[in-house]
């Protein structure tokens, strides 16, 4: 683990390749660095892969934020305390999508390219999830309908595990981000390359909230990812590869 500005990091290069460019990695609500544990086993397209651990998660210091711009304006200090090349494509999942989202529209200097994953220009949530967050009671065993049918069984049962030793006031800060999020009147503002991805059996941010994305936000590309759920880098990290690096050869030609 590394630290530029108050973030700690993990980060990934090839070491046969000249650096094209980098993703940055951004991990959802109640998440750390880890979840991107397979996509930072190689580099995709010999981008440097940089996985972080947001403010009050994992390593990082300081309290998880209620609001989705305060994580937004960390990534843009985070950034502009090192020196990644360029470009920087963020990849987001979940939260961490409307993270990515929320530093392209406020910080545009700092993203030159974002991939959606499992996101959304709103993110609503249950409202006695949250009540049940506040309150410490929240079963965490609920969130296993946020994974495929298809996930191995033992790859869900430690997931659940991992969950259940999340702080629940931090589970419910994040949540509360979530809920509090609405980009959708901005989408259009957004006028870099965004792929945004998304499996077929999404309960948590089902396929509708990333088609209204491709088709509020000029130019971008959508791809359904079948036989999957919410954790897409998790139940299918080589079709996520796969089209990340499609993606980064088609819209960054010069740097792939």
């Amino acid at each position: 683990m590394e630290k530029a500005g108050n973030l700690f990091y993990q980060m990934v290069k090839d070491p046969g390749r000249t650096t094209r460019g980098s993703l940055i990695f951004i991990h959802g609500a109640g998440g750390t660095h880890r979840k991107w544990a397979h996509l930072m086993e190689h580099s995709i397209n010999a981008y440097t892969h940089i996985a972080v651990d947001l403010m009050g998660h994992g390593a990082s210091p300081g309290n998880p934020a209620a609001e989705v711009q305060a994580y937004a304006q960390s990534i843009h200090e985070f950034l502009s305390a090192n020196s990644f090349p360029r470009p920087w494509i963020l990849v987001g999942h979940s939260m961490g999508g409307s993270i990515a989202l929320q530093t392209a529209l406020t910080y545009p200097e700092s993203v030159d390219g974002l991939v959606l994953i499992g996101s959304g220009a709103r993110m609503p949530v249950n409202q006695t999830i949250l009540e049940q967050l506040a309150q410490g009671t929240f079963d965490t065993g609920f969130l296993k309908v946020a994974y495929g049918r298809d996930f191995a069984p033992e790859l869900l049962a430690t997931e659940l595990q991992g969950l259940s030793l999340v702080p629940q006031p931090q589970l419910y800060v994040d949540f509360t981000a979530c809920n509090n999020y609405d980009v959708a009147a901005q989408l259009d503002q957004i006028q870099i390359p965004v792929l945004i991805l998304v499996g077929d059996q999404d309960k948590m941010t089902p396929a509708k909230n990333s088609q209204y994305l491709q088709e509020n936000i000029p130019g971008s590309s959508l791809q359904i990812v079948p036989a999957a759920g919410h954790h897409l880098m998790l139940e299918r990290p080589a079709e996520t590869i796969v089209a990340i690096s499609d993606f980064l050869k088609d819209k960054f030609p010069g740097s792939a």
